[in-house]
């Protein structure tokens, strides 16, 4: 009798962990990359010092959404027309409480 294959899910998150330290945001990955062929996306957490966040791009942002906050945390995927591209990166501000941070993040293959 043959054995079932085990399958095993492999994460699709990309998870950004948000920190305050010395008065300062901290950021787990900046840049940030997502595959859009693997079907990623950003989880952004709290980290310590960190209650509340909010996470806005611009115009250009690679996701359907441009907000995101610690009640919705996830990026959800990267939009059917956005091309993967190694160079180009997309600029966000992240607030916690009156502190902010201008990161970036990217879309790989």
């Amino acid at each position: 009798m043959a054995t079932p294959l085990q399958m095993h899910p492999m994460s699709r998150e990309v998870v950004v962990k948000i920190t305050v330290q010395n008065g300062r945001i901290v950021l787990s990955q900046d840049p940030f990359y997502v595959s859009k062929g693997a079907n990623e996306e950003v989880k952004w957490v709290a980290g310590e010092g960190v209650e509340d966040f909010l996470v806005e791009f611009g115009e250009d942002s690679p996701f359907y959404e441009k907000q995101f906050s610690n009640y919705a945390p996830f990026s959800g995927l990267v939009r059917r027309n956005v091309q993967p591209h190694d160079g180009k990166t997309y600029k966000y501000t992240v607030w916690v409480g009156e502190l902010s941070l201008d990161p970036t993040g990217g879309v790989k293959r």
